[in-house]
Parts: C-alpha cells; sequence; structure tokens
C-alpha cells in the first residue's frame, strides 16, 4: 500500500511540476487584436476563420488580403500585418520571472511592424523575425520589415535600442530611430542609412488599421 501511494505521489507531482513553457504547447501565446478587410488562418493543415479576440497558437500562419491585422502577445507585443501579407509563428515561449524569451517568427511576404513588449526589456531578449532572405532580430524596440518597394526585403527601426539583420553573406546593425537597410537576394545586407522621410511614411502607412 506505501508503494502504490508513493508511486501516486511522485505521478501527482510530475503532472503539476511543469516547466514555464512547453515544447509545443497548443496553450495560447495571444489573440487577434484587431481585423481589416479579408483575413485567414491557417493552424495545423486546418483553415479558420478568425475574428476580434480569436486566441493564437504556435504554428499558426496568418494571411492578410486588401486589409491587415494587428496580434497582440502574452508578453504585450503587438504585431501588425500588412495587406497582401503571409506571416507565421513559428515559435513563442516567454517566461517572465526567469527573463528568459525564444519568439521566431517568418515573415512570407508583404510587411509587418512590430513594437516589442516585456521581452524587449529584458536582458538579453530573443525575438526574431525570419524572411527568404535573411533575419532580423531586436534589442527592444518599434521595428518594421517589408517587400513593399522594389521587392528586395527593406528594415528599419522607429524607435528602441537597436536591430540586425544578417543572413549567410553578412550582418547589419541599426542603431538610430530612421535608420534602415536593404536585403537583396545573395548578398549581405546594406549598411544602415537615414532612411527619406517618404520612405518612413510609407512604411509607416502600410501597417496603420482603420480604428
Amino acid at each position: 500500500m506505501k508503494k502504490w501511494s508513493l508511486y501516486l505521489f511522485s505521478f501527482v507531482l510530475l503532472a503539476t511540476v511543469r516547466p514555464a513553457w512547453s515544447e509545443g504547447t497548443d496553450l495560447p501565446i495571444g489573440n487577434i487584436d484587431q481585423i481589416q478587410g479579408e483575413v485567414g488562418l491557417m493552424r495545423k493543415g486546418e483553415a479558420i476563420t478568425p475574428a476580434g479576440n480569436t486566441l493564437l497558437q504556435e504554428g499558426d500562419r496568418l494571411t492578410t488580403g486588401k486589409g491587415g491585422l494587428k496580434l497582440r502577445l502574452k508578453d504585450n507585443s503587438r504585431i501588425t500585418l500588412a495587406a497582401n501579407t503571409q506571416f507565421e509563428i513559428t515559435r513563442y515561449r516567454f517566461n517572465a520571472e526567469a527573463k528568459t524569451s525564444d519568439a521566431h517568427f517568418k515573415l512570407l511576404s508583404g510587411a509587418f511592424r512590430a513594437v516589442t513588449g516585456a521581452i524587449g526589456h529584458l536582458p538579453k531578449p530573443s525575438f526574431e523575425v525570419e524572411t527568404p532572405v535573411a533575419t532580423m532580430g531586436i534589442r527592444g524596440t518599434d521595428f518594421w520589415g517589408g517587400f513593399i518597394f522594389n521587392g528586395d526585403l527593406d528594415v528599419a527601426m522607429f524607435s528602441g535600442k537597436g536591430v540586425y539583420v544578417r543572413n549567410a553573406d553578412g550582418i547589419s546593425e541599426i542603431r538610430l530611430p530612421g535608420e534602415g537597410v536593404t536585403v537583396v537576394k545573395g548578398r549581405a545586407p546594406t549598411d544602415a542609412r537615414i532612411w527619406p522621410d517618404w520612405k518612413i511614411q510609407r512604411a509607416i502607412e502600410s501597417t496603420l488599421l482603420e480604428p
């Protein structure tokens, strides 16, 4: 009897003592905060019609048509998708107590703007967006990335501590608000330089949603 009691206690202990995040979890990691126009959501091969406050999971792929979409994650990071965008939440882990994060996304087409929440205030934040030509990561910031100008990847920072853009050919650092880089497929990211006002404005307007 004592042996079975010990086994039962061990099972309960293992079931209740869980890590701050779990690999492959289906638990919600945030929600859709705002929808404008036609949008889509693919989850594990199944098409879902999203609505305001639809909960998000790892692996979700979001698409927009002529409208746009705003996401809010558990650490209060906000990501706005422009029109004609495909964006995937590859991985999202955030542990406030341990002060760790592991957030990874994919921009397949279109454009996005991200304003990091609590993750951006961590000592060593991990928040990256992968694209077909380069990966961009933050050090706590408001930044933008997309393919809307001439088909190449453009990345800009509006405020914050910095953004890095890297691929197999090199890496570039954005350190000042208003700076941006361009990545042509098969080439290293350009050096950061101040964008003209018209380019900044167009980038901002691409991810503005109607109230």
